[in-house]
């Protein structure tokens, strides 16, 4: 009999845990309905509004309001022009349109040298300042490939002519270096690095910051009613915004279509030029594929792009070509041009810098002969 309860109280008490657990999912389930559906509904409260506000617009005339809003911003274009800063080094003059109101993008195969520009165009703008204040020219970079300490300590190298890798033989000096130039690059905002877990504590866990559409816009919006102005934002990479918070089951293509369009509202409100790392695939056996057509996700982010380059590094010969395939300066769409590579730095071309590459390649060269005969040799030493 004892048998028969403790079998009856069993089998009540995971009936009870079983009901429970339906209930939780069931109320998840409504959550997430209920999200979706507030989503969708502040879409079509907005879409109604913009329809009214069209309703009511005279589309005959432009008001005298309107027309002095239209002068300010080209009084601004056309002086932020002006004053456009050097990006990485005078090879770039009238390619890159390195101002306001600018969206560029730099694309290239894995490990053709994406992280490398980002330190080159982090360290080229932090040298440079404003011609009026002289105050220094500030940076943002918002990284889901790095961690920020990689960022700083790239920057770091660059400044000592070290190489970034094998970061297993940095030795405890050049280690104290890396900490002590942090808090000198990190103060008063002039390099700023936001990874993914920015703001986060072990209390009050954050991610997403810098791989979901909302993080992307929350970083800007945040700026905009901070007042706080960087001269120029790298986001290092596009493909890696690929979630959203309030929709997390939204696929990856719409996530960076909402993104093209997010990013070509702050490239023209933001008051700084924005650098957008991409991921593209090699061109087809016979290269007849767009540059377009091999950038990976959604491909409409060309469509907001004012500026768009593609690196292919040659790292034999120390080499990087630079192909324009978009830019707002007309005349260089189309042509490419080659920059050197120095100790992690993008260096002229020269015929100088050509002439160090050969004598480099021929010290290897020899090295590997030596190396060669000193095994033969020691082979037959050996046989002997």
């Amino acid at each position: 009999m004892s048998d028969i309860k403790s079998d009856t109280a069993k089998y009540l008490a995971e009936a009870a845990e079983l009901e429970r657990r339906k209930k939780e999912v069931q109320g998840k389930e409504l959550t997430l309905k209920e999200r979706k559906v507030g989503n969708e509904l502040d879409k079509i409260t907005q879409n109604d509004q913009d329809l009214e506000r069209a309703k009511t617009t005279n589309f005959g005339s432009v008001s005298d309001g309107e027309i002095a809003e239209i002068q300010k911003d080209s009084r601004e274009y056309i002086e932020a022009a002006r004053k456009a800063m050097m990006f990485i080094s005078k090879e770039f003059k009238d390619i890159v349109p390195f101002f306001r109101k600018n969206l560029i993008l730099i694309g290239g195969k894995t490990g053709e040298g994406k992280s490398t520009t980002v330190a080159n165009i982090v360290s080229s703008t932090m040298k440079q300042s404003d011609r009026e204040t002289g105050a220094r020219k500030r940076v943002l970079v918002i990284t889901n490939e790095e961690k920020r300490e990689d960022v700083y300590n790239r920057i770091t190298c660059l400044a000592k002519g070290w190489h970034y890798t094998n970061h297993n033989k940095f030795t405890d000096e050049q280690a104290a270096t890396f900490e002590k130039y942090i808090p000198i690059l990190a103060k008063d905002g002039w390099l700023t690095v936001v990874d993914d877990t920015f703001g986060s504590t072990k209390e009050a866990p954050i991610s997403g910051m810098t791989t979901s559409l909302e993080g992307i816009q929350t970083i800007f919006d945040n700026l905009i009613r901070d007042e706080i102005y960087y001269d120029v934002v790298i986001i290092d990479y596009y493909q890696n915004i690929k979630l959203s918070k309030k929709n997390p089951s939204l696929d990856e293509w719409k996530v960076q279509a909402m993104l093209a369009a997010v990013l070509d509202q702050y490239k023209n409100t933001y008051p700084a030029p924005i650098v957008l790392l991409a991921q593209v695939s090699p061109p087809d056996k016979e290269g007849k594929s767009s540059f377009k057509s091999r950038i990976e996700g959604r491909k409409v982010i060309l469509n907001v792009c004012t500026c768009c380059i593609e690196i292919v590094a040659d790292r034999e010969n120390l080499k990087t070509e630079w192909i324009v395939h978009k830019s707002r300066f007309n005349e260089s769409v189309g042509g490419k041009f080659f920059t050197g590579y120095s100790n992690g730095r993008f260096v002229p071309y020269t015929p100088e810098f050509q002439q160090s590459v050969i004598q480099i390649k021929e010290r290897r060269q020899a090295r590997g002969f030596d190396q060669q005969v000193g095994i033969k040799i020691e082979k037959e030493e050996k046989n002997e």
